[in-house]
């Protein structure tokens, strides 16, 4: 029954988006780093962003947020995102295994756990522990 729930929520939603932007993002990643530096692919991945804010802006009546924290967090994600792009793109054009950078550094979330453990003090199930214990097995195996 909860598994129909799940169909129903917009989180869920959201997330196949997510992971169809993000999976059509890797190949568009690879192709253009035949063509292009890693530098000149991020330059134009800004300039793809571009678009996006405006019509968020727009959507807010040009009104912009006020709260200098948010805006610290907002823009400091702006430039890890833009560096861990550059990086990704660099192993990419490096000739690397396509499918093998991009599930690598999927496992991103393995940090995103780490930091939440260390700065929210969240707690892991035991369960949830060796499902991040199998996920950084999983990235040893795949370098391989």
């Amino acid at each position: 029954m909860e598994f129909k729930i799940q169909f129903r929520t917009k989180w869920f939603w959201y997330s196949v988006l997510a992971v169809l932007c993000w999976g059509t993002w890797a190949i568009l990643s690879k192709l253009g780093s035949r063509d292009l530096s890693a530098q000149a692919m991020q330059f134009y991945y800004g300039l793809g962003a571009v678009p996006v804010a405006l019509v968020l802006l727009v959507g807010r009546h040009l009104r912009l947020e006020k709260s200098l924290k948010g805006i610290f967090y907002g823009v400091s994600n702006g430039i890890l995102s833009s560096l861990g792009n550059l990086a990704v793109v660099a192993a990419y054009q490096s000739g690397g295994n396509t499918a093998v950078i991009t599930t690598v550094t999927a496992l991103y979330p393995i940090v995103t756990v780490g930091l939440a453990i260390a700065v929210l003090r969240e707690r892991l199930t035991h369960t949830q522990m060796v499902g991040v214990c199998f996920a950084g097995a999983a990235m040893v195996i795949l370098s391989f």
